[in-house]
C-alpha cells in the first residue's frame, strides 16, 4: 500500500496495465452499524458483488502558494514559481500533515490494489472512516481560515457492482499483494530486533497487525461470494 503519496487525490486513478472492470455504480448508504470484517451479505451465484471503492481529492500546500513568474535575463526562459510566504508557511505546514494523516489512516482499513490503481474495501467500517476523514479535512481547512475552500475537498466510499469473477479477479489481487506486504513486513521486522531498534518493531508489529486483518477479510469476502 501507498504511503503518503502526494501524486494523486483522486482514489480511482487509471494505470497503464490496469485490468478492466465492468461496474455498476450506487452512492453510499450512510453506515449503520461499526464492524470490522467484511459484512455485505454473500450474494447468490450468478449475482453482481458489492465492493466499495475510495475517491478522494484532498487540499495540499499549494492551496495558500503565491504564484508568479520569473524570466531568465540571459535565456529569456520564462518559469512559474510558487512561494509561501510568512503565515502561509505554517498553514502549508498544516494541510501536508493533514494530507499524510488521512493517508495513515485509510491505508490501515483500505487497500490500495496498485494491479488495478484503486483503493478497495468491503467493509461498511472502511466507509465510516472515509466519512469521518471527509468531515475533518473540511473542519479543519475551516480552522485555518480557508472554509471558502472546504466544500471542494472530500473522502468519498463509492459503491460498485461487479460481476462475480471481476470482483475475484480484483480482490485477490488485493490478497496477493497484502501477503506480499506481509512477508515484507516480517522481514524488516526481523531486521529491526537484530539491531534492537524498539521502536522501529513497535511500529512494524502494529502495521503487521492491521494488514493481517485486511487480508483476512479480504479472503472471507472471496469465500462468501464463491459460494
Amino acid at each position: 500500500m501507498p504511503t503518503n503519496n502526494p501524486t494523486t487525490d483522486l482514489g480511482v486513478t487509471p494505470i497503464n496495465n490496469a485490468q478492466e472492470l465492468e461496474v455498476e455504480l450506487e452512492a453510499p448508504a450512510p453506515a449503520t452499524t461499526a464492524v470490522t470484517a467484511a459484512d455485505a451479505a454473500a450474494p447468490a451465484r450468478g449475482e453482481l458483488v458489492s465492493i466499495y471503492m475510495l475517491a478522494m481529492h484532498l487540499p495540499s500546500a499549494d492551496l495558500v502558494a503565491e504564484d508568479y513568474t520569473d524570466s531568465d535575463s540571459g535565456s529569456g526562459v520564462v518559469r512559474r514559481v510558487k512561494e509561501w510566504r510568512g503565515s502561509h508557511r505554517d498553514v502549508a505546514r498544516e494541510i501536508e500533515n493533514m494530507r499524510r494523516n488521512v493517508y495513515r489512516r485509510i491505508e490501515r482499513i483500505w487497500c490500495m490494489v496498485r494491479e488495478f490503481g484503486v483503493w478497495v474495501t468491503v467493509s461498511e467500517e472502511g466507509v465510516k472512516e472515509a466519512e469521518r476523514l471527509s468531515k475533518e479535512v473540511r473542519e479543519r481547512l475551516q480552522r485555518l481560515g480557508l472554509g471558502q475552500f472546504a466544500p471542494r475537498y472530500f473522502v468519498r466510499a463509492v459503491k460498485v457492482y461487479l460481476e462475480p469473477q471481476d470482483a475475484r479477479m480484483l480482490l485477490e489481487a488485493a490478497v496477493d499483494q497484502l501477503r506480499g506486504e506481509m512477508e515484507e513486513l516480517g522481514r524488516r521486522i526481523d531486521d529491526a530486533v537484530k539491531n534492537q531498534n524498539r521502536r522501529m518493531v513497535k511500529e512494524l508489529m502494529y502495521k503487521k497487525e492491521y494488514v493481517k486483518a485486511l487480508l483476512y477479510t479480504f479472503k472471507k469476502y472471496i469465500e462468501d461470494i464463491s459460494g
